[in-house]
């Protein structure tokens, strides 16, 4: 009689438990579709990616240039277009600076503020005569740079007048830039217009060649007719006399 009922025992416990595994199968079921279903999973899977850096755009919007608000609202530019009206755009940092003042650093006009123009790599005040008036200012890219180029309109014959010749204190590349009786000599970091030596005026004597480099204050040449010789005569006695061997002076020939 113990038999039948240690079988009925086993069937009763088997039974249960596999009726226990099936309620934990299903429940488990349910909870990893509940995770599938919820908003935040949905959301993911419809949301764009953010793009790793400024320039890099949505995989929806390549080859799409960013309006001009969007970028000067995020402070990223591609050219200084981009950018407000006192800032430029910085080609190495893709980003809008302010524009530099006079005496600062530059290679190109946009970077200088307004009133001022980029020569020889430092910002200077622009010309306030009338000579600028008739110049037409071109804007062209070359080589990822904003360069500008001044022409002058041609006139009714179609061939365009000589350039107008800087007058003393104006700046310049060459003696050929400046008028008759003035040379371009350096002045600080820059090169300006100024008047060539006549007789008696100090001057400059150069025994070796690439010694203009090394003036701050560098002197126009003596005029024609004269040369850069010791100065001669009585000495006073204030004066050394290694310092009155050192004065030269534009002498007649």
């Amino acid at each position: 009689m113990q038999m039948p009922s240690a079988r009925r025992f086993l069937a009763v416990y088997l039974t249960l438990f596999g009726y226990l595994g099936d309620v934990y199968a299903g429940a488990v079921l349910m909870n990893s579709n509940a995770i599938k279903n919820l908003p935040g999973a949905a959301v993911g899977k419809t949301t764009d990616t953010v793009s790793p850096s400024p320039r890099t755009s949505p995989s929806g919007s390549v080859g799409h240039k960013l309006p001009v608000d969007t970028l000067q609202q995020s402070g990223v530019c591609t050219d200084d277009e981009d950018c407000g009206g006192d800032e430029f755009c910085n080609d190495a940092r893709g980003a809008c600076l302010p524009c530099r003042k006079s005496r600062k650093r530059c290679a190109r006009d946009s970077m200088c503020c307004a009133g001022n123009r980029c020569s020889n790599g430092v910002c200077h005040p622009s010309d306030i005569d009338g000579t600028d008036a008739t110049i037409t200012a071109g804007w062209h890219k070359h080589n990822n740079t904003m360069e500008h180029q001044a022409k002058r309109p041609p006139t009714a014959n179609g061939y365009q007048p000589h350039a107008v010749k800087g007058q003393e204190g104006d700046t310049c590349l060459r003696s050929a830039d400046c008028s008759e009786g003035l040379c371009c000599a350096r002045h600080f970091w820059s090169r300006i217009c100024k008047p060539v030596l006549t007789e008696g005026q100090v001057c400059t004597r150069h025994r070796r060649k690439g010694n203009h480099g090394l003036e701050l204050f560098q002197r126009c040449d003596c005029g024609e007719g004269l040369a850069c010789r010791p100065e001669k005569g009585e000495r006073d006695h204030s004066v050394s006399r290694t310092a009155a061997r050192n004065l030269h002076t534009c002498q007649r020939r």
